[in-house]
């Protein structure tokens, strides 16, 4: 870099004497080299700019996003002699601002921060309360007395300066934090002079708030001329409270994960576990260190074992994932648990690990399937009930793997009513459910038989070649009716029915039609034999 300051002097005198005239209530700041607000030059209080007070430099008066565009025009200024940007102020964060910066370090040995904007002159004032320093120095004499003190003290601790220069630092400590702040001073007493030592203390401000700082204690008690120690003073109250934050939370998280119902478990990015609740442990039967896919799949049922491996492997690269498994629970049997997993990241997206929640879903599981056969099933013959049957038609002639065609055979059992007015309705049950039961031992692996009506099964059966098969299978449950034999009140009772098919190939027909036709083609059987027909029994030794 050739030149430091392109612009001449006297042509930043100019630059500046514009800004004045143009801006005359703005705000400014005298600036030394290091970016820190330093003393005001008498000269500049006469140019009738408003001075900046409180605030160590100009990044502590502009909103975090405009850092970097201050950083960048501050290093602007100092090659260039001049630069200027527009900011948002904390005081103002709706409005914008401009930042000027001239350095008139060949007249006054600083630069001059200037910050302008309509309207902000008029009812603005950058105060110390709105731009808080974070740093004071304390001087203390070998007892402690304080001989001197910064100006940053009263807004940080509300007390000025004189007022407690002679007083002892340890009436300053927050009572809970006065035994720490009298061993690190008996600490520093014992080093080398020039050493330091460092503690962290809670400050009682004078409203009776609690300021958290780090303070560094500078031994200089061996100085022949000055014997004294300096203290640096640096608020963390803002760190205190975000690491309170994170603790809070992380106590709050801790309490849940003992008392919600749930067995929770955290890994790491290798999969070892890093926390788990009471119920984790004891439900996986491991501890933090342990692997939990070796822990979690020992007690997997093998049928189970490939899913949940994919998926503990899988959320360790970011998937999230739900499925439910069987687990052997020494004692109880088979339980059944559904598994949470969700992948945890940084800032960057990278996978730092997991959180797994695990819950007993047994009882659920077995209601679910309680109500999905009660929707499902004929609760007297364990058929299909109507709509189940109606949807498996569906299923079958919309099917997305294509098949040969679909066969729906309608049966209705002959001479039923008067068995039920002769035996009683327990036997028409009983008979009822002998039939279902050779009819669902007939029919193909891929059919199923459904009960639509008092005395009406339909079967339902997928991949049929043609009508020629699908009368194949309707012969195929008329003889296993034929075998049938109910024993009731000396009687044997022998079912008996009609018979109707009807078939259509695949991607034709629809399911109305279907069940139409082969409802039309029993009831033309029926009519046909009619009363020709012996009754659905046989008398005992017949």
């Amino acid at each position: 870099m050739a030149d430091k300051q392109m612009i001449k002097p006297e042509d930043l005198d100019a630059v500046f004497a514009t800004l004045v005239a143009q801006q005359p209530d703005a705000f400014v700041a005298a600036i030394g080299r290091n970016g820190l607000f330093t003393a005001m030059p008498p000269e500049i209080a006469g140019t009738g700019l408003r001075p900046i007070e409180g605030a160590s430099s100009m990044l502590g008066l502009v909103v975090t996003d405009d850092h970097r565009v201050v950083i960048d025009t501050w290093s602007q200024a100092l090659v260039e002699g001049a630069a200027s940007c527009v900011i948002h102020l904390t005081a103002a964060p709706d409005r914008t601002a401009r930042m000027h910066l001239v350095d008139l370090s060949h007249r006054y040995g600083v630069l001059l921060g200037i910050i302008s904007g309509s309207g902000l002159a008029a009812d603005l004032t950058l105060t110390p309360e709105l731009v808080r320093p974070r740093m004071v120095t304390m001087v203390k004499n070998p007892t402690s007395l304080v001989t001197e003190v910064g100006p940053e003290i009263l807004p940080l601790l509300g007390w000025a300066p004189d007022e407690l220069v002679g007083q002892r630092t340890l009436e300053l400590v927050h009572p809970g934090d006065q035994q720490r702040a009298i061993a690190s001073w008996m600490d520093m007493l014992g080093t080398p002079n020039g050493s330091a030592r460092r503690v962290r203390l809670r400050h009682l401000h004078r409203d009776g708030h609690t300021v958290w700082f780090e303070v560094t204690n500078h031994n200089h008690l061996a100085d022949p001329d000055s014997p004294r120690v300096v203290a640096e003073m640096l608020d963390i109250s803002d760190e205190m409270a975000a690491q309170e934050a994170v603790r809070a939370a992380e106590q709050l998280m801790r309490r849940l994960t003992e008392t919600i119902p749930l067995a929770i478990l955290q890994v790491g990015p290798d999969g070892a576990i890093t926390f788990l609740n009471e119920q984790a442990a004891r439900l996986v039967r491991a501890q933090i260190g342990d692997d939990l896919a070796a822990a979690l799949l020992e007690l997997a049922e093998p049928v189970d074992r490939r899913q949940a491996g994919a998926a503990l492997e899988g959320v360790l690269t970011g998937k999230d994932t739900d499925f439910e498994y069987g687990h052997r629970e020494p004692g109880a049997g088979i339980r059944r648990i559904r598994a949470n997993l969700r992948a945890l990241t940084d800032d960057s997206g990278a996978v730092t690990g997991a959180i797994v929640c695990l819950a007993d879903v047994t009882e659920e599981v077995l209601l679910r399937e309680r109500l999905w056969r009660q929707a499902t099933f004929d609760e007297l013959t364990g058929c299909h009930n109507r709509a189940a049957t109606v949807a498996a038609l569906e299923d079958s002639l919309g099917a997305s793997d294509r098949h040969a065609g679909t066969a729906v055979i309608f049966l209705d059992l002959n001479s039923f009513k008067p068995i039920n007015d002769r035996y009683g309705h327990a036997a028409g049950d009983l008979l009822l459910s002998q039939v279902a039961t050779s009819l669902r031992g007939a029919v193909p692996s891929t059919g199923i038989v459904g009960r639509i009506g008092g005395d009406e099964f339909v079967a339902v059966c997928r991949d049929v070649t043609g009508r020629e098969h699908a009368d194949r299978i309707g012969a195929d449950l008329l003889a296993a009716l034929s075998a049938a034999r109910v024993r009731v009140d000396g009687a044997t009772l022998v079912p008996q029915a009609s018979l109707g098919v009807a078939w259509s190939p695949y991607g034709e027909g629809n399911p109305d039609e279907l069940m139409a036709q082969a409802d039309a083609a029993m009831y033309a059987v029926k009519r046909t034999r009619g009363a020709s027909r012996p009754a659905a029994l046989t008398p005992a030794g017949a």
